[in-house]
């Protein structure tokens, strides 16, 4: 997939913390949110579905899809698997708080 492929989005959202771990999230105004790797092939799609509400206006949805994007883009971030916090492990080690200076 190329750039390109991008083109017509009307929310297009990227996160990840380094360049070959980027995440790319694209609404096309449709029911559904299309999740790309940083190559741009596709990894996951679901749906920006709220059953509680009947039609509502455009920006409302896309307001919408960017809420549903944070709310993915949380749950991978803690499934995730993390590092020790490097300020605190300085403090337990060292005794010296780095935070302060």
């Amino acid at each position: 997939m190329t750039v390109s492929n991008l083109n017509g989005a009307l929310l297009v959202k990227v996160y990840g913390a380094r360049e070959d771990n980027e995440r790319v999230y694209a609404w096309f105004g449709s029911s559904q949110i299309h999740v790309y790797d940083s190559d741009l092939c596709e990894v996951d799609v679901f749906t920006n579905y709220d059953l509680t509400e009947e039609f509502c206006p455009q920006d409302h949805l896309s307001a919408r899809a960017e809420r549903f994007i944070d709310e993915y883009e949380d749950e991978h971030f803690m499934r995730a698997p993390h590092t020790d916090d490097i300020f605190y492990s300085h403090e337990l080690d060292t005794g010296e708080y780095l935070e302060l200076q």
